[in-house]
């Protein structure tokens, strides 16, 4: 090896080495269990102030993994690429380095709006069981339980995500919440926020409201066949590829390779 590919080499291989340790870091901090659970119920403020939009872009979805932790991962991998990047000699070379702030920022920001296959496995699981949660909750109502007591049935009969947002809700009021801002925690709930909004006003006015959640049952059962029939409508797309990569070879190997090689021998012999 000549005497000036050497240090290059040494070079690139440190800057390699370092890449793939920050970028493991990357991972292992993405990867790692979280500290506290990403789901909160946070009760409503009496005087709310709406956040500014930069605060909204920085803090993500309301399931995002925490600032925090975003911050140090998109740190991380920035850096690796910074490094990669300033190894190259066609690259930028050290005025990437510049960048890696707003870069750190913008993948710290860009990993908040991302959604966690967790979280959408989640929400498939809320649409199919919301329906009969809402309806179980009716009919418990409809026999003279007291809204405590006929979420506490729904979430012994259910379980997954809906037993897990109802029972935060009882262990809420369980530690001395008001019933009424309990429930109004689930305003901003996907499948039970309307429902919810309506259990808080009747607790406070003592009215009855099963003839709205079985609506809102029903408003759910809609949503449900409409989701359901978004992803029969998409299993045909998702299968072109995979039937693509299987039957092209196949048509190659049993159509197109047996006449080449016959018309090759043919004219060969």
């Amino acid at each position: 090896m000549s005497p000036l590919v050497s240090p290059l080499a040494d070079s690139l291989s440190l800057a390699g080495a370092a890449c793939a340790a920050l970028t493991g870091l990357a991972v292992f901090l993405a990867l790692r269990s979280p500290s506290r659970p990403w789901r909160r119920i946070s009760l409503p403020d009496r005087g709310p102030t709406p956040p500014s939009v930069l605060r909204r872009l920085l803090v993500g979805r309301a399931d995002a993994p925490p600032l925090r932790r975003r911050i140090a991962v998109a740190t991380a991998g920035s850096a690796a690429v910074c490094m990669l990047a300033s190894s190259v000699d066609f690259g930028p070379g050290m005025l990437t380095w510049a960048a890696l702030p707003v870069i750190a920022a913008l993948s710290a920001a860009g990993l908040g709006w991302l959604e966690p296959l967790s979280a959408r496995r989640r929400q498939q699981r809320l649409v199919l069981q919301a329906p009969q949660a809402l309806e179980l909750l009716s009919a418990c109502l409809a026999a003279g339980m007291p809204v405590r007591v006929a979420a506490a049935a729904v979430v012994d009969v259910f379980d997954g995500p809906v037993a897990e947002d109802l029972g935060r809700v009882l262990a809420v009021t369980g530690l001395g919440v008001a019933d009424a801002d309990a429930w109004r925690s689930l305003r901003e709930h996907p499948q039970l926020g309307a429902a919810a909004v309506d259990l808080a006003r009747s607790v406070e006015s003592g009215t009855m409201m099963v003839e709205s959640l079985r609506h809102h049952a029903e408003v759910a059962r809609e949503r449900r066949r409409a989701a359901l029939q978004v992803v029969a409508r998409s299993v045909g797309v998702r299968s072109v590829m995979p039937l693509m990569t299987c039957f092209i070879p196949s048509f190659m190997l049993l159509g197109v390779v047996p006449t080449v090689v016959s018309a090759v021998s043919q004219a060969l012999g």
